[in-house]
């Protein structure tokens, strides 16, 4: 039923010509305009990454996900199916938008030595792996509404809490700048070594909840 999984969301996938066609524009507008093509990587990225979210928004209408599992799909191998699914789309995004983003960048003479591309390929990494962890068992928790609230409390609130971590760091004269320095400073192929591992260990817990919460959900 894996296999089958697949092609249901490759064929969802294949419904949103309009959304790729959105996602391809930006990423020419970008690269032909832009200059830092760090946030190009990152934000071209979060879109792929999106794709296995909106899969699972497209499974939840008109109760179409408690259907699903009433056909011979069990509940641990739909959740095993996502998360491979974010894999499979997330990282061949991240690869082309990474290489074309290198090879415009000779193309238009623009500073963009080959440590910086290997660090802002591995925090685009963490960044889409941290995201995925998050929304994926958020979603099939809460469901696709009440996850967009949840969500939105949810980045609010670490945004609200790093500035007032950066906040409380200045009040008190704690510097933090020799952290970032080092963090700065460790070599690109580490960082992207390490931003892998930590993805991994964050999506496998993600899973552990995401298929608790699947279990547990009614339908």
């Amino acid at each position: 039923m894996m296999k089958g999984l697949f092609i249901k969301d490759l064929r969802l996938m294949k419904a949103q010509k309009h959304f790729f066609g959105v996602v391809l524009m930006m990423m020419v507008i970008f690269l032909t305009v832009y200059t830092d093509f760090s946030f190009v990587i990152a934000y071209i990225t979060v879109m792929f990454g999106f794709l296995t979210v909106s899969t699972i928004s497209f499974d939840e209408q008109d109760n179409g996900l408690g259907y699903l599992l009433a056909l011979p799909v069990s509940r641990r191998d739909y959740v095993k199916e996502k998360y491979l699914f974010s894999i499979a789309t997330a990282i061949p995004g991240l690869l082309i938008v990474s290489v074309l983003a290198f090879a415009v960048s000779r193309i238009r003479g623009i500073d963009f030595v080959v440590e910086e591309w290997v660090m802002t390929t591995a925090v685009s990494l963490l960044i889409v792996g941290v995201m995925l962890s998050v929304v994926i068992p958020v979603q099939l928790k809460f469901g696709a509404d009440k996850s967009r609230v949840v969500m939105l409390i949810l980045f609010g609130g670490g945004s609200l809490t790093i500035y007032a971590g950066v906040k409380i760091c200045d009040t008190f004269g704690i510097d933090y700048m020799p952290m970032l320095n080092w963090l700065a400073g460790i070599r690109p192929t580490i960082t992207l070594a390490g931003a892998a591992l930590v993805c991994t260990v964050l999506m496998g817990i993600s899973y552990l909840f995401s298929r608790g919460f699947i279990e547990a959900r009614e339908f």
